[in-house]
């Protein structure tokens, strides 16, 4: 239930006329950390406010106090009634408690994850408007109508949604399977259920993570397009660049406090950088010019067909067509396109995941084999690192420890364990304690190395926060000394400080001779790193080079149109 409580109102000051909510020294601690110490941040109406920190840094429990899903230990938080609610008796700033999310939905917060609460099997109209239908077949009685056997008014529902979006700019037809909309679309599908939902302030966690630039630009519009329409919006990012295009204003936080406030135009991305983490950072990457060596995988004519089991020839969808390249040693070769394009189904198939239905994947260390024959397990516990995409899903086992999940890389990797050279008359509790002295000995190194916030090396992966679970990720697989490494967003949720290490480590894995293919939404992070380049476009390679050879405009059309319309548009 919302509460109000009257007597703390405070008078708004002529200064501060225009502050909708006011978080005034909140302080948050949970079990052995304290997760917020004395924050203090204002709201102001009709602003883009972003708020920027590192992992572990606040922001997410922040955000929790907000919506109502956690109650903070001190503090207290002020609202504009005046504004939120139309409440014109009231020009104060009234403090308010959130005993529940469903307080923070009826004041008019409304919060879009960066994990999309959407039903797939759902239309769009259905998921903006679950929970709060419209429905026919009512029967009215006295002043009140009460459903009769009520069902879902689809025509009244995307009168309504064609609407709302009509009015905010946001073209979707709410016809249409949420399961089968981009992600660009499903976003938007978010952002219309909160509108609905009457929110006044949004708040958007990480909303560029998994969009393309064309969607990021569509999705700025759309933020200036209710920022002018008079909402405000928390833009929550770890990505600097973009904080400084669209917000009016930056807070940072550091270790659960506030060290800095700033304007877009007053400050450089770097020193953004340095506020964030509390350091000097370095201004570029070093690069040695370092001639290519021999390849190490070599793919040939690779195709992967979906539904190949049909017999009906229609069904059959050609996800990947004739993909050819190579990567040499000292080498990163960075892998883009609009998501969906097939760059997911081609790292399935270079790790043992999926089975092409034709063509070649060659390996070339010690000597050449074709991975196509070998399973995923073989292939890891090579000397191939393979950062995934979903850590959840294929990098990590949630339910096992750090320390055991710092292993799986290395189980049956003989050159490490050397189990297989213990003689058959030894104790065999000396063959058990050596990997158990190993996995010690490589998750205490990844836990140093990459700063990785945990009680011990014992805990349960399920309690780290995603930064610190890809933290442990990418030193696993770094440990290995690999000859060639896999990497598909590595830096996805880290913070700058192991960003900026994992880019150089990725520069000195190839300095020292490995190849690399790197997959990455952020382009950026594909410039700053790749010494070649390939595009995808709907499972086809359509463009490749050396990067230092390509511009950014031939690049983005390659990626938005795909090699046959470009000729076209010739």
């Amino acid at each position: 239930m919302l509460v109000s409580i009257a007597s703390e109102n405070e008078q708004i000051d002529s200064q501060h006329d225009d502050i909708i909510l006011q978080i005034k020294n909140i302080s948050k601690s949970f079990p052995g950390v304290l997760a917020l110490n004395d924050v203090s941040i204002d709201i102001k109406k009709g602003e883009i406010l972003a708020i920027l920190g590192e992992n572990g840094a606040g922001k997410s429990t922040l955000m929790k106090i907000l919506s109502g899903l956690y109650q903070y230990d001190k503090g207290k938080i002020l609202i504009d009634k005046h504004w939120f609610q139309n409440d014109v008796s009231n020009n104060n700033l009234s403090e308010i408690q959130f005993n529940e999310p469903l307080d923070a939905i009826k004041l008019g917060i409304g919060q879009v994850y960066q994990h999309f609460q959407l039903v797939g099997p759902f239309s769009v109209g259905e998921n903006i408007t679950l929970g709060k239908e419209f429905t026919k077949n009512k029967v009215k009685l006295g002043p009140i109508n009460i459903p009769l056997n009520p069902l879902i008014d689809e025509k009244e529902t995307n009168l309504q949604i064609e609407e709302l979006s009509k009015k905010f700019g946001l073209p979707i037809d709410p016809s249409i399977l949420v399961e089968d909309l981009p992600i660009g679309l499903k976003q938007r599908t978010e952002i219309l259920k909160q509108l609905y939902r009457e929110a006044e302030l949004l708040i958007l966690d990480e909303p560029t993570a998994v969009l393309t630039p064309t969607e990021v630009d569509e999705l700025f519009k759309t933020m200036r397009s209710l920022k002018e329409s008079g909402k405000s919006i928390i833009f929550i990012s770890h990505k600097l660049k973009e904080s400084l295009e669209i917000a009016d204003r930056i807070v940072v936080l550091r270790k659960g406090e506030v060290v800095g406030e700033t304007f877009p135009g007053s400050i450089s991305e770097k020193e953004l950088a340095e506020m964030l983490v509390g350091r000097r950072l370095l201004s570029t990457l070093e690069r040695e010019n370092i001639p290519i060596g021999k390849p190490i995988l070599s793919v040939s004519n690779l195709n992967l067909l979906l539904n190949e089991e049909e017999d009906n020839e229609d069904l059959h969808k050609n996800i990947l067509k004739d993909v050819n390249f190579k990567i040499h040693q000292n080498q990163i070769v960075g892998v883009i396109g609009v998501q969906g394009n097939g760059q997911s189904e081609l790292l399935d198939c270079l790790v043992g995941m999926k089975k092409p239905t034709s063509g070649e994947i060659k390996l070339s260390i010690e000597e050449e084999v074709n991975l196509i024959n070998f399973s995923t397990l073989d292939i890891l516990t090579s000397s191939v690192a393979y950062i995934p995409e979903d850590r959840n899903i294929q990098g990590l086992i949630l339910d096992l420890n750090l320390s055991e999940n710092s292993w799986l890389a290395f189980h049956g990797f003989n050159k490490l364990t050397k189990i297989s050279s213990i003689q058959q008359d030894q104790n065999i509790f000396q063959k058990l304690l050596l990997p158990l002295k190993k996995m010690k000995k490589i998750a205490m190194n990844i836990v140093n190395n990459y700063e990785v916030k945990t009680p011990s090396i014992y805990s349960s992966m399920r309690n780290l926060s995603g930064g610190n679970q890809q933290k442990v990720l990418i030193g696993r697989e770094f440990a290995k000394n690999p000859d060639l490494i896999i990497a598909a967003e590595p830096t996805r949720g880290v913070d700058i400080g192991v960003m900026e290490k994992v880019h150089l480590e990725l520069i000195q894995q190839r300095d020292n001779g490995s190849g690399v293919l790197l997959v990455s939404s952020d382009l950026d992070e594909i410039f700053k790193l790749s010494d070649y380049i390939l595009i995808m476009y709907e499972g086809q390679i359509v463009g490749q080079g050396n990067l230092s050879d390509m511009d950014l405009d031939q690049i983005s059309q390659l990626m938005t149109f795909g090699k046959q319309i470009m000729e076209d548009n010739k």
